[in-house]
């Protein structure tokens, strides 16, 4: 299917159902239930992947409106009734508390300190947590106090983190950082010694947008040239830039180039189909992803091809232009990787391997997120622009509840997909180096040296890091408290 993309996020709104047109049989008892509740049933029942798999949201669940009634009042709210309604196979599908918030994030607008990083447990033998920067966006309110990659803290305002009070902790958007270091680690059993330092960085959330292009460069080694991508999320409205960085690949000639998409999560299947094609310069004639969804809405099954230009968006998510697209034509390609990098990142790698693209991952098993979504708000319109001043005066005004739920499955050329995620050639986590973690893109950085190490023949070390999948010291990752969460979604023109 040919792109020619020109409205803002996956915005598809909802057929607004009367109750009555819920029910085989309606009686004449009138639908006393929240709007919000009648939203969430009618949405689930017309676009949901597994709409026929759930019996409580079958078309004939209810003879009449008396029964339907009775069913959603049983619920305190909307969100008990939407998770009540999920399949037990979704992981993904999420309620979203206010849509116009979400719109703001989909173009790499939130409320932000301008750093993401990561909590673990110092030992099982104490209940006590730390923080390390994953990365810092530059010019945000952590840039301009000073924080870097790999700085640690063991407190926020004033309170030691432990893992009974550190959610209450991260609420606040003032956070005075207790800065800290290790001092020791023991790799098995899990054991980090952190001493406290006698310093605070204070940093106060802000309203920012984020370039998902977090850094490129090109590295020079004794052998080659190595293009180096560091790319945090699959946003439709920076087309133009990740264009421009394959350009300045192109004019240096690189030989190798490595995309770290570790802390990757997702975004739009354009913007993956566009990455896929910069790197490859596949035919637009190919399958880049078969999307298949659930049995009601089987007629919208179609397959997304690989780009020959650059569909250009503004920064308020408007269609702009189609620009010449500056191809790599690639046979190798190195993905970084961990446990967050899921979703259009997945579809990225299942895209290419079709083709003959040797990919070699290293990192860890990526996320098995091979499912995509849709935003559906409450309006009387399936066919709609969010940028629309007309159409968007019928979203429902009595609340700002949309929903993101899973409406297909996505797999490649060869119909093969990655429930299980994909396992690197090399596996490796960032946060066993914590005494000395270099910035990213730093050829020493414990990831992107073990890639330039077989860039350059030398192989993999010859001794991996223990490795376990499931690791209770890391307990959370900042990106948890974003407003998107792992996705693949579509534009409107996608479908």
């Amino acid at each position: 299917m040919k792109k020619s993309v020109s409205l803002i996020t996956a915005l598809i709104l909802l057929v607004q159902f009367s109750g009555c047109s819920s029910t085989s049989s309606p009686d004449d008892v009138v639908l006393d239930v929240t709007d919000e509740k009648l939203f969430v049933w009618n949405g689930l029942n017309h676009w949901y992947f597994w709409q026929d798999d759930v019996a409580d949201l079958a078309d004939n669940r209810f003879r009449n409106n008396s029964e339907f009634n009775t069913y959603l009042n049983r619920f305190n709210n909307e969100e008990s009734l939407f998770n009540q309604l999920l399949h037990r196979d979704d992981n993904f599908s999420w309620l979203i508390q206010d849509y116009k918030v979400h719109e703001e994030a989909r173009l790499g607008i939130s409320k932000s300190f301008g750093f993401r990083f990561g909590l673990l447990r110092e030992s099982p033998d104490n209940s006590r947590v730390f923080g390390y920067v994953r990365y810092v966006v530059p010019d945000s309110p952590a840039d301009i106090a000073g924080l870097k990659r790999g700085d640690l803290f063991n407190g926020i305002n004033g309170q030691i983190l432990t893992v009974d009070n550190y959610q209450n902790q991260l609420n606040d958007e003032t956070y005075a950082l207790m800065m800290a270091r290790v001092t020791d680690y023991v790799p098995s059993p899990r054991k980090y010694t952190v001493e406290s330092l006698d310093k605070e960085i204070h940093v106060t959330a802000v309203n920012l947008q984020e370039n998902p292009i977090h850094r490129s460069k090109v590295i020079e080694t004794e052998t080659s040239r190595v293009g180096y991508l560091m790319y945090n999320s699959f946003r439709f409205n920076f087309h133009d830039d990740l264009n421009e960085r394959f350009r300045e690949f192109k004019n240096v000639g690189i030989d190798d180039l490595v995309i770290d998409l570790r802390y990757n999560g997702g975004g739009t299947l354009v913007t993956s189909a566009l990455l896929a094609s910069l790197i490859s310069g596949i035919s637009s004639d190919e399958i880049f992803a078969e999307l298949i969804h659930g049995s009601k809405r089987e007629s919208r099954n179609n397959t997304f091809e690989f780009l020959d230009s650059v569909p250009v968006y503004d920064d308020e998510g408007n269609f702009s232009r189609n620009d010449p697209i500056n191809s790599l034509r690639m046979n190798r390609l190195y993905v970084l990787t961990s446990r967050n990098s899921a979703s259009a990142s997945e579809v990225l790698i299942n895209g290419l391997l079709p083709f003959g693209t040797e990919i070699i991952l290293i990192g860890e098993v990526t996320a098995g997120k091979d499912e995509g979504s849709i935003t559906v708000y409450d309006a009387p319109s399936s066919g709609y622009s969010p940028r629309n001043e007309e159409q968007r005066a019928k979203i429902n005004p009595n609340h700002m509840r949309a929903m993101q739920p899973i409406i297909f499955k996505i797999f490649n050329k060869e119909r093969a997909d990655y429930p299980n995620g994909f396992f690197p050639a090399f596996q490796i986590r960032e946060f066993d180096f914590l005494e000395n973690l270099p910035e990213l893109g730093d050829p020493n950085e414990p990831l992107l040296s073990v890639a330039l190490n077989h860039i350059k023949g030398d192989g993999f070390p010859a001794v991996a890091k223990t490795y376990v999948e499931d690791y209770p010291e890391f307990i959370f990752d900042s990106a948890d408290t974003g407003v998107l969460q792992d996705e693949i979604y579509l534009l409107p023109g996608d479908f």
